[in-house]
């Protein structure tokens, strides 16, 4: 890992994904809106250049996964076994995704899009629920904290005051929420609030936290209402969550 990682600490539950920007403006320290430019970005070696610098620039900054302006995805550490410094109190149990930037800090549609994909597959493959930030309100103490009772998706200006509204910028937001992430108002603990009776309707611990307990009897739920079985509690399943009276 050199100096942008260490090893995870063993069983640990990865249970967010952090979305970056390089660069973390504009919409950040100078306030400018964030340029979304048509189509694909460039071919470059981003990728090549990001990882050589966090592995020899003396800051102890990486991440996990880079999506370069044409839409490849570089992936510089291992997902389950190591943590990439990029968030500081949630390294331990989040994947770091960081989407490049050009030199006016601009990003291109086709490459969000791949970023959804991305975190799309994510989510299905480390069983992370589909929940977003419903607002840019600044850094969350609960994040700041550790932000171990945090699952979804969230970015790093939701994590340190140290970054500006641009990292990630609310585009990326907006894309995952039209294809169904279910907004949260983390700061004041909605994501909780709203899987207690969930949790209690499923048959395990009513702690607000979707975890893997949670994501098994998620399964179970959907196949008993014949249901694609996910362990994710997307907008079908729900629905049927929210007409059910009787424990499952």
């Amino acid at each position: 890992m050199g100096e942008d990682g260490a090893r995870r600490p063993p069983g640990t539950w990865i249970r967010a994904l952090v979305l970056h920007t390089t660069r973390g403006i504009p919409g950040g320290r100078d306030l400018r809106p964030q340029k979304i430019l048509p189509g694909l970005g460039p071919a470059r070696r981003t990728a090549r250049a990001t990882n050589q610098w966090w592995s020899s620039n003396g800051t102890c900054a990486g991440a996990h996964l880079l999506v370069d302006f044409d839409g490849t995805v570089a992936c510089f550490a291992d997902l389950v076994t190591e943590m990439t410094y990029h968030a500081t109190s949630v390294n331990a149990h989040t994947i770091g995704i960081e989407i490049a930037q050009g030199p006016n800090a601009e990003l291109w549609e086709g490459q969000l899009d791949a970023v959804v994909h991305l975190v799309d597959w994510l989510t299905a493959r480390f069983d992370i629920q589909r929940q977003i930030p419903d607002l840019y309100r600044g850094s969350l103490a609960r994040l700041r904290e550790g932000g171990r009772d945090v699952v979804g998706v969230y970015g790093h200006r939701d994590q340190s005051a140290m970054r500006g509204e641009g990292d990630p910028g609310n585009e990326v937001f907006r894309r995952l929420g039209d294809v169904g992430y279910e907004p949260f108002d983390f700061g004041s603990g909605a994501d909780r609030m709203a899987w207690r009776p969930r949790q209690r309707l499923l048959g395990v611990a009513d702690d607000g936290v979707a975890g893997p307990m949670t994501c098994n009897a998620i399964r179970a739920f959907q196949r008993n209402h014949e249901l694609p079985e996910t362990g994710l509690a997307d907008a079908a399943t729900r629905a049927i969550l929210e007409r059910v009276d009787e424990p499952v």
